[in-house]
Formats: C-alpha cells, structure tokens, sequence
C-alpha cells in the first residue's frame, strides 16, 4: 500500500487542537511554514505524558507549534503525576522548555505565540541563532541537563545537533529526530535524488546508521510522519 495513503488515513484520526493553537497550526500550514504532522504531535505528546520530561530542549523553533504543543503535554503529564502523589504530598512543578531558532522573523511570531497562548513570550525561552553553534555555546553549569531533546533543524546537521544533545543529556533522557525520510528520499539511491539534495541525502543516510549502531542509546526508526527517530540514552 501506498505510505502517504496510510499516513493520511492514520493522520485523519488524530484530534484537532484547541482554541490558538489550531489557529496557529492553520496559519502555518497555509503560509507553508513546516510545523509537526498531526500523527507526529501525536506521538510527540504520547511520549511527554509517559516519560515526564521536566526539560526539553528543541532544536528549530519555527513558529513555535511544536513548542506549545509538548508545553501543553508537560503540563498535563505533570497533572496527572500531582493527582498520583496527592496523598503523600509530592507534587511536580511543571516543566521548562528552550527553543532554539535562527530566523528572526519566524522567532519574533513565536514569541508571539507564546504571549497569546501562555500569556508571556517567556513562558517558553527562545534563544536565536546557528543551532548547532548555540548547542555548542550551552554549557551544563548555565543550562543544566535535559530530560528530552527534540530536533528538527537542518536535516544536514542532525549528526552535529545529536552529539551535542548527547552532551547536554543524561543517561534515560530521550532524543527524538523528525523528518528523517526527507519526504521519501532517502528510500532512494544517491543517484536517483537530485543533485542539489545529495549532500542531505547522503549525510541523513550516514546519520541513521551511526545511531543505530551507536551503543551508548537505544533507538527506534519510525515511519510516524515524515519519519522519526526515538532514541534513549543507555549510560
């Protein structure tokens, strides 16, 4: 059967989002901003709720979709978890999120994403720039380890991005990695991709071997979306 014919019946399942949120998803799908698919998010908050992240580093903000859309799972995950220890009196406070961006136009309508559905552009903080230059300036004493790290940036720099993210992790944190499948091109040979995406092509090939055979995490390829990898970290 036809991959994005079962992508599409499998996506047609999952549930809208409420309220700004959807508006934001609409505008982006409509201005050609790419935001998460719907299977993808849905996955994505699967995950939050079953893992509890505390914090979350994401790699390629955009216009902020994703970022609203785990704040959203991290705040139910930690509901849940203060309705679970209501009775000895151990509770969680919620969770931090940090974003990374280089574009300032698309950082600037983030934040005004974060304003209009959280109530403050800092609820979620957003740091500009290079992301894998950014990743290389964070150290642990200013920024602490993440629980979770969420990539969806340059698909040429997933390598740089992962061993930066293995750096600011520790060991059962979760590195997850989005588009791996380039939208169905990296089924192809070298040959057969245009000229102008070998390099992507070549260097997401390379990348999902080298985490496959990586002994330090356990990862999981997944055709959710445009393809995810799902990694935890082993030591």
């Amino acid at each position: 059967m036809e991959f994005e014919r079962i992508n599409s019946f499998l996506e047609s399942f999952a549930e809208d989002d409420k309220g700004g949120l959807n508006d934001i998803y609409k505008e982006a799908q409509e201005n050609g901003v790419p935001v998460i698919r719907r299977n993808t998010k849905e996955l994505m908050k699967l995950l939050i709720l079953v893992a509890g992240p505390k914090r979350i580093l994401e790699v390629g903000t955009a216009v902020g979709y994703s970022a609203l859309v785990m704040k959203e799972a991290m705040e139910a995950a930690c509901g849940r978890s203060e309705n679970r220890n209501e009775m000895d009196g151990v509770g969680r406070t919620g969770g931090e999120i940090i974003t990374i961006e280089l574009d300032e136009d698309r950082a600037k309508e983030a934040e005004g994403n974060f304003e209009k559905i959280l109530g403050s552009k800092d609820a979620i903080k957003l740091l500009r720039g290079d992301a894998y230059k950014v990743m290389k300036d964070m150290t642990v004493e200013e920024y602490g380890l993440f629980d979770m790290v969420f990539i969806d940036a340059a698909k040429g720099q997933y390598s740089g991005y992962f061993e930066e993210a293995m750096r600011l992790t520790k060991k059962g944190s979760i590195i997850i990695c989005d588009n791996i499948l380039s939208g169905g091109e990296i089924l192809e040979s070298h040959f057969l991709v245009e000229k102008r995406n070998r390099t992507i092509h070549d260097r997401m090939r390379s990348f999902l071997e080298e985490i496959k055979k990586d002994e330090r995490i356990y990862t999981a390829l997944l055709s959710v979306g445009d393809g995810m990898s799902v990694s935890v970290r082993l030591a």
